[in-house]
């Protein structure tokens, strides 16, 4: 090889055309290979956050939001983001989402529910507190989270949600109490800490059912009596004081 050629090469000349090829293809070659992933990236549809969801793909949740996907999608049933991933059991994509500064909490579904009732349905205390953090609220008109956490005996969330001004005796649309959902559940911790904050085991539902006949329809005799004795000191106490 000649002066000219070696001082080429040392330079940063081109190498031999028959070998200079190969490289330069292969270059090409992963630039449009990194081209087409963007554009897959790119192409992702705001349909995809519910694939990504139901897998609790997190990483793939949080680029579609990035990438300007609401937060607050909702499904053909109106569950949004938050509460699809509470179904589907989705922790990891249910921090991204409420992580989002354009997420809705309280945003509730075609039945009324909101991803807190749907968290104290489940009895995960440190994601409810994330959601009263972020602005959940505890009380609201129908069906609510004290409701929700009452019928599956959630001991450590109905006193969470009480200690934090959760309506012992709040109406459901048929007239339920948490009381009597948690009569329903025969969790005797629950119905302890709902009665010990006010709950009214006299109260009756648009069946005109109390916590007593409750307790009896689920074959509870103990708690039944155990209730008809709290009435009973109950109204005797409203009289003394009368």
């Amino acid at each position: 090889m000649s002066n000219v050629a070696i001082n080429h090469l040392v330079s940063g000349g081109a190498a031999e055309p028959g070998r200079a090829f190969p490289i330069r293809l292969l270059a090409w070659f992963a630039v449009a290979i990194l081209c087409c992933m963007g554009n897959v990236v790119s192409a992702a549809s705001p349909d995809d956050i519910w694939v990504f969801i139901k897998n609790d793909r997190a990483d793939d949740v949080k680029a579609l939001l990035a990438g300007g996907v609401d937060p607050n999608t909702r499904t053909k049933m109106g569950n949004s983001v938050l509460m699809q991933s509470v179904r589907d059991g989705a922790w990891l994509s249910f921090d991204v989402v409420l992580a989002s500064p354009k997420v809705d909490v309280n945003l509730a579904n075609d039945y009324e529910e909101t991803p807190l009732m749907y968290v104290a349905l489940v009895g995960d205390l440190p994601r409810a507190k994330a959601l009263v953090a972020r602005g959940a609220q505890i009380n609201k008109l129908g069906w609510t989270p004290l409701h929700y956490a009452a019928v599956k005996g959630n001991l450590d969330m109905v006193r969470y949600l009480l200690a934090n001004d959760a309506m012992p005796n709040a109406p459901s649309p048929n007239g339920d109490s948490p009381l009597m959902m948690a009569v329903q559940s025969g969790n005797m911790q629950v119905v302890q800490a709902l009665i010990n904050a006010g709950g009214d085991p006299a109260a009756v539902n648009q069946k005109g059912d109390d916590t007593i006949d409750i307790a009896r329809q689920k074959g509870n005799a103990d708690l039944a009596r155990a209730l008809e004795k709290i009435v009973k000191d109950r109204r005797a106490n409203q009289q003394k004081s009368n």
